[in-house]
């Protein structure tokens, strides 16, 4: 029952982490994340099984992990008013062509960050763009304006 109740506590401060890092951090791991990620993995599973290197401890830990993520997607799809608060929102970074400063900042988007993903859609002049929408996996969307005559 510990293993249950660590995994449990574990999964929902890990949960609470993700979504403070944010969006841009999750979508791009430089090589330095990645050994972040491990030595995470790692202390989650020291802080869920602790004592216990059993295979019944470490099958009851994975389970109790599947679960939870099954039960926050199950919560999510019925709930669609708290889905913002279970998977997060798209934000708005370009309203037709001017940069939402309040959103970059918050997101901790920089312009150059903005523009290499512009670039990579084809996009190279901000004033072309007439949303820029930063999407909750941490992707870019872009959606052009309409061509001046």
């Amino acid at each position: 029952m510990s293993i249950v109740l660590s995994a449990t506590a574990v999964f929902f401060l890990v949960w609470v982490v993700v979504r403070i890092v944010g969006k841009r951090e999750l979508s791009e791991m430089a090589p330095f994340d990645l050994v972040i990620l491990v030595v995470m993995g790692d202390l989650i599973a020291e802080a869920v099984i602790a004592e216990d290197t059993s295979v019944t401890g470490a099958v009851t830990a994975v389970a109790t992990f599947g679960l939870l993520t099954i039960a926050m997607s199950w919560l999510s799809y019925r709930m669609p008013s708290r889905r913002a608060f279970f998977e997060g929102v798209p934000t708005l970074l370009v309203r037709d062509g001017e940069l939402v400063t309040e959103s970059m900042r918050a997101e901790r988007v920089t312009h150059d960050d903005l523009m290499v993903a512009a670039r990579q859609e084809g996009i190279t002049d901000l004033d072309d763009i007439a949303w820029a929408v930063l999407e909750q996996d941490g992707s870019f969307s872009f959606f052009s304006r309409e061509s001046k005559s």
